[in-house]
């Protein structure tokens, strides 16, 4: 891929076998190379090894997969900055990808969105990045997402084929958030909110949150992402605006709930925003805060759900 103003080049590579991996990956590399293009490689060090064998060391950026694919929307964010840098100096991007999907059903769902999402956020960018899956490690479920989240796949390091299981971005958005949340149950505390004036709030949430064997520093991001969820319940919602925070076994869950109609689209606090002003910047600073947020939104209501482990 040459060139800035070309589409997204977004490809699966589904492989079993490490020659599989290089007999795709030694090529696109040697093409980006050619092409001038900045390298880079999310990849677990198994696969950045024996790439490296075969051409050297020729990344301009190299990122272990398991430190890098730890949160979906500050990877977002990391890549973003690595594009414009690339943008900056009039180069096109080629990665070499390898998402570290976690164990929990939210995990993969959210890996599968931030999949999807990269369709929409690099487009027009410069940008060719093949996503590799290793049939050892995942299993069928995150195969699936695999399919529905890239136009081609590469099956076994052979040519790039059409795939007719693909999902366009808010289509797949909109699955993920059709996938019911667990009730509140019923030992949850409340705490309803009726102005912006939310001191009270932020101490209930630290209270309880400390109650429930959080760690002090994630206490402290946690609270500041329920405060900003709050406040644009309050500012934007429909009265009233409910509170509810429990615990699970490694992680403390917190809901804002409030009667309005919302109609997020699928980018809706994914990315960073231009500045603090921007209306967006309340949700992203908040998914950059916790592991997770999770927004239900139709004629019964507004929910919005966050989750944080209790340990870093």
């Amino acid at each position: 891929m040459t060139g800035q103003t070309q589409d997204l080049l977004h490809q699966a590579l589904l492989y079993g076998k490490d020659e599989e991996y290089l007999a795709t990956a030694v090529p696109y590399l040697r093409e980006g190379l050619a092409a001038d293009a900045m390298i880079i490689a999310a990849i677990p060090n198994r696969c950045y090894t024996a790439v490296r064998d075969v051409m050297g060391d020729v990344m301009d950026m190299y990122a272990p997969a398991e430190d890098f694919y730890r949160h979906p929307v500050r990877t977002i964010a990391q890549y973003l900055d690595i594009v414009r840098g690339a943008q900056a100096e009039g180069r096109p991007v080629r990665a070499l990808a390898e998402v570290q999907w976690g164990g929990a059903s939210w995990q993969t769902r959210e890996w599968g969105r931030y999949e999807s999402l990269v369709n929409t956020v690099f487009e027009n960018r410069g940008v060719s990045v093949i996503c590799s899956y290793d049939r050892r490690v995942v299993g069928d479920e995150v195969v699936d997402h695999a399919r529905r989240t890239h136009p081609e796949l590469l099956e076994g390091g052979m040519f790039p084929a059409y795939n007719n299981a693909f999902e366009h971005t808010e289509l797949y958005n909109a699955r993920c958030d059709k996938t019911p949340l667990p009730p509140v149950p019923a030992e949850a505390v409340r705490m309803s909110v009726g102005s912006l004036d939310l001191a009270g709030l932020r101490a209930f949430v630290k209270d309880h949150a400390t109650r429930r064997g959080m760690s002090a520093a994630v206490i402290a991001r946690f609270v500041t992402a329920v405060n900003e969820v709050a406040t644009n319940a309050v500012r934007h919602g429909t009265p009233p605006v409910e509170v509810a925070l429990w615990a699970g076994a490694d992680d403390v869950l917190c809901e804002v709930a409030d009667i309005g109609l919302w109609h997020p689209d699928e980018l809706a606090g994914y990315l960073p925003p231009e500045n603090a002003n921007s209306p967006s910047f309340g949700l992203w600073s908040a998914r950059m805060l916790v592991d997770l947020i999770e927004i239900r939104a139709g004629y019964h209501g507004t929910r919005v759900r966050l989750l944080a482990r209790k340990e870093d």
